[in-house]
């Protein structure tokens, strides 16, 4: 079974993947991520989540997660970590693509394709927070800082 996807087709199993649930998909490269989501029209809504996709040997690059999960908080975002992994047929849920057409819409006729071109992945996502709780100190307590008080 073939299964070696450029980032591009990677970043379309994604996007299909999103829309099957409701989002309206967006280029995320202005945050540093694949994708943006919004739940409604952009010129309604913000978007609420970035999506990064793991390498396509599943390998993840921490330094790159942790620096997208600390910026997205000042974005007001969710980072959304998504891994895209072959499977052997398909179930609920999965996203049939081939090479020939790109990511596969349900209705789309499949009689004039062979087995073999057909290709099922699944997308699991992990959704990553980084909240930064304020300094809390006890009352009338000043700490000093250099030359700042607290």
């Amino acid at each position: 079974m073939e299964t070696s996807l450029s980032h591009e087709e990677r970043c379309a199993i994604a996007r299909k993947h999103f829309q099957r649930k409701g989002y309206r998909v967006h280029s995320g490269l202005q945050f540093g991520c694949e994708l943006v989501l919004y739940a409604d029209d952009p010129d309604k809504v913000h978007s609420d989540f970035c999506v990064s996709l793991v390498g396509p040997d599943s390998s993840v690059n921490w330094l790159q997660i942790q620096t997208l999960a600390r910026s997205m908080s000042t974005l007001h975002k969710q980072l959304v970590v998504v891994s895209i992994t072959p499977t052997a047929k398909k179930h609920e849920g999965t996203i049939a693509f081939t090479k020939e057409s790109g990511v596969m819409e349900d209705q789309i006729e499949t009689s004039n394709l062979t087995d073999d071109s057909i290709h099922y992945f699944v997308v699991d996502e992990l959704a990553i927070s980084s909240g930064h709780a304020p300094f809390r100190h006890k009352r009338n307590v000043k700490h000093e800082v250099g030359s700042q008080k607290k």
